[in-house]
C-alpha cells in the first residue's frame, strides 16, 4: 500500500478488518523469523521486541492506517506474540528522517545517476552520501526503546509451553 506521500510504502504480512473479526480499531500483522548466528535451531522467540524493529512496525501502522500491531515472531523452539500501539509522535520524528533521506539523498541520487552519462558515477554519488547518522537518530532510539519497553507481550511459547 501507498501511503498520501507518494515516496513512502508499505507491505505488511497481514492486515486485521476491525469488521470481519469483530474488534474496534484495525490492525496490521508483522511476522518475523529471527536466527541466531545463521542456525535457526538456537533461535528462540523474544522476551521483547528488538528496538529495530520499531520504525518499521510504526512505519506499517502510519502508512495503512492501523491503529495496532500484532507483532508474531516464530522460531523452531517456540513464538511470541506482541501487541504495539501506534505512536503519532514517534512517527512525527520517524517522518523527518526519512522525509531528510529520500529527497536530500536518494532522490538525488537517482536523477544524478539516471541523468549523467559519466565515468566515474560513484565519484558524483558521493556528493548525496548521506551521515552514518542522522540527526534525530538518538531521539529516534530513545523513542524506540520506549515502545519496545511498552509493547505488550500476549503469549510466549517454548517447546509447547507457555512462558509467563
Amino acid at each position: 500500500m501507498i501511503h498520501t506521500h507518494k515516496w513512502l510504502a508499505a507491505s505488511p504480512d497481514g492486515v486485521i478488518h476491525r469488521l470481519v473479526h469483530e474488534l474496534p480499531s484495525r490492525g496490521v500483522l508483522e511476522i518475523k523469523c529471527p536466527y541466531f548466528n545463521g542456525d535457526i535451531s538456537k533461535a528462540f522467540p523474544w522476551s521483547r521486541i528488538p528496538i529495530h524493529y520499531i520504525p518499521q512496525a510504526q512505519g506499517l501502522m502510519e502508512i495503512l492506517g492501523r491503529d495496532w500491531m500484532d507483532f508474531y515472531v516464530w522460531t523452531p523452539n517456540g513464538s511470541s506474540l506482541f501487541r504495539l500501539h501506534r505512536d503519532a509522535e514517534y512517527w512525527d520524528v520517524m517522518k523527518i528522517a526519512l522525509y531528510d533521506f529520500w529527497w536530500k539523498h536518494v532522490h538525488p541520487a537517482r536523477e544524478l545517476y539516471s541523468s549523467t552519462v559519466s565515468r566515474s558515477p560513484l565519484f558524483q554519488l558521493r556528493t548525496v552520501r548521506p551521515a552514518p547518522r542522522h540527526e534525530l537518530c538518538r531521539d529516534i532510539v530513545y523513542k524506540s526503546k520506549c515502545i519496545a519497553a511498552n509493547s505488550k507481550l500476549l503469549m510466549r511459547e517454548i517447546h509447547g509451553k507457555l512462558i509467563n
